[in-house]
This record gives C-alpha cells, structure tokens and sequence, in this order.
C-alpha cells in the first residue's frame, strides 16, 4: 500500500502562512513544496490541493506549476522548431518552413513571456486576440482576422504540447467560446479574367520574358508556388503530358499528378530543349517576387497575389462542370471542404443564376418536381 503523503501549514517568523509538504520524484531525491497563504484556513486549502495534485498528477506537474509561458516557447522552439527530417519521403519530425511559426511564437512570447502557464485563462487569449487585431500591420493597416487566426492556431500548437507534457491539466483554449473562427475571415476573392490573363502574360516580354511559362504553369495546373519551383524535368512525362509533383515537395506530403495543356506542353517543351538535364529545375529560380510585381504593375494588375493563380485554375475547373471533389484531388487538398475556399463566385456564375431566375419568370410557370430542394 502506498504510503498516504502528508504536510502541514505554518506561518513564518513575518507572520506569513505556508502550506508545506514534500515528495520522492523517480530518482529517489527528496523535494520539498512551500506556497504562500493568505491565512491558516487559506493554507489548509492550499495544503489540500497540493496533496491532490501529487496524487493525480504527480511531483512532474509540482515542479511545472511555476513553469512560465517563455520555458515552453523555449522547449517548443527546441524541439519542434527544426530542420525537417524524414524517412524515405515522409516527414517524421520538424517544419520544412519554421520562419512563420518562429515569428507568430515570438508575437506570443511578448505578451504572455513571464506569465505562469497555469494562470493563463481563456479570458487572456481573448485579451491577447483583441489586442492583435488592434495592433495596425506595418503598413498601418488593419490587421486581418485571418492573420490573428493564425496567431492563435500557433498558440494552440503550443499550449497543446503543454498539456501533452502534463505542464498543464487543461487548454485555456477549451474553457470558454471559439476564439478561432476561420468563417469570420473575409475569403480572397480574385481570380483573373481571360482579357486580365492576356495582360499578364503580354507583359512577359524582355527581362522579363522568362516568366512567361512560369505564370502559364501555374495558371494551368494551380500548383503551389513551392511545388511549383521544385520541380525538376525528372517529373515532367511529355509522353503521356504529365506531370508528377513529389510528395517530398506538397503541403500535405502526398504525390499527385497533373495533365499538361496543349500550351504548358509547348512553352516546356522549348525550355526542355534548352537544358535537357533530367535533375536540373524546370525554371532554374527559386523566387518570382521582384520581376513579378514589376510584370503585375505593368499589366494594371497590382491587386494581383500569385496565389491568386492558383484561384483562378480551382475557379475555371469548376465553371467548367469538373466535379468539386476532382478538382480536390488535382489541388492536393486532402478535404474537399479545403477547396470551396479556391472556387470564388464569377461575374459569369452569379449571372447565370439571375438568367435562370429570368428564363422563369419569362415563362409564368412553377417547376414542378418529385423531390423537393434541399438547402443546407
């Protein structure tokens, strides 16, 4: 039977009360536990919850009570914080980009910093949030709601390797209302017209011409910029007019294919001919950012992101009657669910729906059905 831990109360030569006990960690040694009261029935009460978290929790979560919020950043930085490593081509540990996460943990860092874990409540991050969203962009702007969600996804991340460690016993982020909304974020929504496309890609000219396949691959097959830039002509089959894009490159480490069109076809063909090396990048660079935005501002498109691109490919896929759940797949999208985000409402869809609602009207007759509509 285990032996029944005990304590005791007393107050100091200052007239302070303790509530005081003592317990043996794995190793054998011996530590002793004092917290400050503010009378003898205050102690009593203390003294009570210590002994109740020694038995529930053990001496590990004593010792993590005084942890503050900079002694996990630090742990979290150490241990999650680094260099990818993978067996095979699977991801096994680590970011491949740690740029976001390390400057969203320091955002955290310097507003709770000295802050002891355990007394952070729900009621602070809603704090933190409001203060985020009051704190203008460098450009004086008002920050986005998204980009505060992402804030506090990362402080999620963190606080739940807390609660993994057995640091603390519950995630401030459960203890009150959603304070991640992503459906209050207001969605990106631009995608290029046909006449737009034309301007773009007749900008491509000069120094600047070698963006040209570059922007039709990426109108073409809506590949991430990242996947985009990896590729090497290993993965291109013009055979077959696809091409592979490596799991070790996606977002979501899973490989897919995408068919080449009649254009994509020709512009990599000529640049194939140039540099036939089979491990050599298609496009041979790494970043478009600074000939990008001088091709956009030369094409009066400067509200234009290169993502933007990928928008624009989700949204033709799906004008043109591909299923939502195929153009998942040709996305990489692991839900589908993710792709309703890329599929924005044209000019063309929503008058579309006004002309349907017009050729109705013309005719003065109800539809008639077997099965009601249903509306989610």
């Amino acid at each position: 039977m285990a032996k029944e831990k005990k304590g005791y109360v007393f107050r100091d030569k200052y007239n302070r009360w303790f509530a005081r006990t003592s317990y043996r960690d794995e190793t054998g040694k011996y530590h002793n536990v004092k917290k400050v009261a503010r009378d003898r029935a205050h102690a009593k009460e203390v003294l009570k919850g210590l002994l109740r978290e020694l038995d529930d929790h053990g001496g590990k979560s004593i010792e993590a009570s005084r942890m503050t919020f900079n002694e996990l950043a630090d742990y979290y930085e150490r241990t999650y914080l680094i260099e990818p490593q993978y067996v095979g081509d699977r991801k096994v540990a680590g970011l491949r980009s740690c740029y976001d996460a390390k400057f969203r943990l320091e955002i955290s860092r310097g507003y709770f910093g000295k802050r002891r874990l355990r007394e952070i409540s729900h009621s602070d991050l809603e704090k933190f949030r409001l203060a985020r969203l009051a704190t203008k962009t460098k450009h004086g702007k008002q920050r986005s709601i998204a980009t505060v969600n992402r804030d506090l996804a990362v402080l999620r991340r963190v606080l739940n390797v807390a609660l993994a460690q057995g640091w603390i016993h519950k995630s401030p982020f459960t203890m009150g209302k959603t304070l991640i909304s992503i459906g209050d974020e207001k969605p990106r929504e631009r995608i290029l017209t046909l006449e737009e496309e034309a301007r773009l890609l007749a900008a491509c000219e000069g120094p600047r011409a070698h963006l040209r396949p570059i922007l039709i691959c990426a109108l073409d097959t809506g590949m991430r910029r990242g996947e985009l830039f990896s590729l090497t002509w290993s993965d291109v089959d013009f055979e077959n007019r696809l091409i592979t894009i490596r799991a070790f490159n996606t977002k979501m480490m899973r490989e897919r294919k995408i068919g080449m069109t009649e254009r994509l076809l020709k512009e990599l063909w000529i640049l194939y001919s140039q540099n036939p090396d089979p491990d050599a990048l298609l496009f041979g660079i790494s970043s478009v950012k600074h000939s990008f935005n001088k091709v956009r501002k030369h094409a009066c498109l400067t509200d234009m992101r290169f993502h933007d691109l990928r928008h624009t490919y989700a949204t033709r896929l799906v004008s043109r009657q591909m299923p939502l759940a195929e153009v998942s797949r040709v996305l990489g999208h692991t839900q589908p669910t993710m792709t309703y985000r890329y599929t924005n409402l044209t000019i063309e869809t929503a008058r579309r729906a006004a002309d349907a609602l017009n050729e109705l009207h013309a005719i003065g007759v109800e539809p008639t059905s077997d099965q009601p509509a249903m509306i989610n």
